[in-house]
C-alpha cells in the first residue's frame, strides 16, 4: 500500500511558452541577420547576428538603414532614391531594381542583393548579400515582436566577405596573369623579330634565284607567325586575337613580300568575326602563307585583273580557310602545288586535326578544313 513516506515526489510542470516566443529565439539564434523595416526605412527589429558587425540590435533600433549602409551604395538600394530616378524615365526597366527596403514580394522580391555595410566598430567594409521581400503584417504574434501594424520589410543579410576577397584575389592574380602573357607575346615577336633580320642578311647574299625565293618565303612565313604574336600582344579581348582583322593585316604583309614592281595583285580578305587562340591562328597563317606564295608563282590570265582571296568562316561542323587565284595554273604548275609546299601544309593541317582540299574552277582554290572550335 502506498504511503506519504514513498510516494513519488511531486513533478513541476513546464510553464507555458509565451506566444511568439520560441520564433524570437529561432531568430535570434541564427547566423544570418535578420533585419525588419517599417515604411519608411527605419529597423524595427534586428537579431543577434548584427552584433558580428560591431552594432547593438537595440541601438539601431529606430534607425534609419542607411547608417548601416556604404555611402556609394546607398543610391542604388534605396526605395526612395531608386524608385524616384525609374518615375523620371519613360517606362519602367525590364529587370525590376533590387532594394535593401523591398516593398513586394513573391517572384519579384529582392534576392542576392549585393551591399557593402560599414562595421560599427571598425569601419571597415563587409559584403553583403541581401534577400528581402514585403510582408503585410496580420500576425499578432509578429505585432508583438516588430510593434507596428503597418506593412514591412523583412530582410536576410548574409556575410559574403571572405567570397568577395577571394574573389578579387583570383581577378587580381588573372590581370597579372595576362600582362605576363602580353609580354610573352611581345617577347616572341621580337625574336621572330630578329631571325626575319638575320633572314634578310642572308637572302642579300645568294645570288640563285630560286634558292633566294625560297628563303623569301620562309621570310614571309616567320613574318606571318611574328604578325600572330603582334596581334595578341594588342589584343584586349583574353580569347585571343580577332581573325578577321588579323588577316587583313596578313594580306598587307604578303602584298609586300611577294608583290611585283609591274605586277599588281589585288589581294583582299573575306573573314567571319571570331578569336582565335595563338597555336591554332600560327598554323593557320603558315598554312595560308603556303597557299598565297604558291598563289603568287601562277600565270595570271593576260587583261584581266589578277585576284587572290583569303577567306575564312566557322561553321557549325567544321571551320574552313582558303585562299583562291584566278591565275590560269598550266599541269607543270599544279604539279608543282603538290610538291613540297603542300606537304608542308598538309602537316600543318594534320597538327589541327585538319586536312587539305585543292579545287580547280575558274581559278585555283587550297583549302584547310578544320574541326569546329
Amino acid at each position: 500500500m502506498e504511503t506519504e513516506n514513498n510516494r513519488a515526489p511531486h513533478q513541476p510542470q513546464p510553464q507555458p511558452v509565451p506566444a511568439g516566443e520560441s520564433f524570437r529565439n529561432l531568430i535570434k539564434a541564427l547566423p544570418d541577420i535578420v533585419y525588419v523595416l517599417d515604411a519608411a526605412g527605419r529597423f524595427l527589429y534586428l537579431n543577434d547576428a548584427v552584433r558580428s558587425m560591431g552594432y547593438d540590435p537595440e541601438a539601431l533600433t529606430g534607425k534609419h538603414f542607411s547608417i548601416v549602409i556604404h555611402e556609394e551604395d546607398r543610391p542604388r538600394v534605396s526605395r526612395e532614391v531608386v524608385l524616384a530616378i525609374i518615375r523620371a524615365q519613360d517606362h519602367f526597366p525590364e529587370t525590376p531594381p533590387k532594394l535593401f527596403d523591398e516593398r513586394r514580394s513573391g517572384q519579384r522580391m529582392t534576392r542576392e542583393l549585393e551591399v557593402r555595410l560599414i562595421h560599427g566598430v571598425t569601419g571597415q567594409v563587409i559584403y553583403c548579400s541581401v534577400n528581402a521581400y514585403g510582408e503585410p503584417i496580420a500576425d499578432p504574434v509578429l505585432h508583438a515582436m516588430f510593434k507596428t501594424e503597418e506593412p514591412v520589410t523583412i530582410g536576410v543579410i548574409h556575410d559574403i566577405t571572405a567570397a568577395q576577397l577571394y574573389r578579387k584575389s583570383l581577378e587580381e592574380n588573372l590581370a597579372s596573369k595576362e600582362i605576363q602573357l602580353k609580354e610573352i607575346h611581345h617577347r616572341v615577336r621580337d625574336n621572330l623579330q630578329v631571325i626575319t633580320s638575320l633572314a634578310h642578311l642572308r637572302e642579300m647574299d645568294i645570288a640563285e634565284e630560286k634558292a633566294k625565293r625560297s628563303l623569301g618565303e620562309l621570310i614571309a612565313q616567320i613574318k606571318s607567325i611574328s604578325l600572330v604574336y603582334e596581334a595578341l600582344y594588342q589584343a584586349e579581348d583574353t580569347r585571343g586575337a580577332q581573325v578577321r582583322d588579323y588577316f587583313e593585316r596578313f594580306a598587307r604583309l604578303m602584298s609586300q613580300s611577294h608583290g611585283r614592281v609591274g605586277f599588281p595583285v589585288a589581294l583582299s580578305v573575306e573573314a567571319a568575326e571570331g578569336f582565335r587562340e595563338a597555336d591554332k591562328l600560327s598554323f593557320m597563317a603558315m598554312i595560308a602563307s603556303e597557299f598565297v606564295a604558291a598563289a603568287y608563282r601562277h600565270s595570271f590570265p593576260a587583261g584581266e585583273e589578277a585576284r587572290i582571296v583569303i577567306s575564312w568562316e566557322a561553321l557549325p561542323d567544321r571551320e574552313v580557310l582558303s585562299v583562291f587565284d584566278n591565275g590560269a595554273a598550266s599541269p607543270a604548275e599544279a604539279q608543282a602545288r603538290a610538291g613540297t609546299g603542300t606537304e608542308i601544309a598538309e602537316a600543318l593541317a594534320r597538327q589541327l586535326g585538319g586536312h587539305i582540299e585543292q579545287q580547280a574552277a575558274g581559278g585555283t582554290t587550297m583549302r584547310l578544313v578544320m574541326p569546329p572550335a
